[in-house]
């Protein structure tokens, strides 16, 4: 059994199957969407939608522009 912390909450989350890096799972305790960051050990982290965030070249013209 693998066993992670929620980086929002802090609960144990416990997995009796495997789970892969890049997987989505929510949180039994807070709801928070989390991603699978890392297999050993096993690190979870808030997901992020691409789709949320602009492109890098766009990001980096903006950054350059202040």
């Amino acid at each position: 059994m693998a066993v992670a912390l929620c980086p929002e909450c802090e609960a144990e989350l416990n997995f009796d199957s495997p789970v892969r890096v890049g997987e989505r799972l929510f949180c039994p305790e807070c709801d928070i969407e989390l991603e699978v960051i890392s297999e050993k050990p096993l690190t979870l982290d808030c997901a992020f939608d691409d789709e949320d965030w602009e492109d890098e070249e766009d990001w980096d013209e903006d950054w350059e522009e202040e």
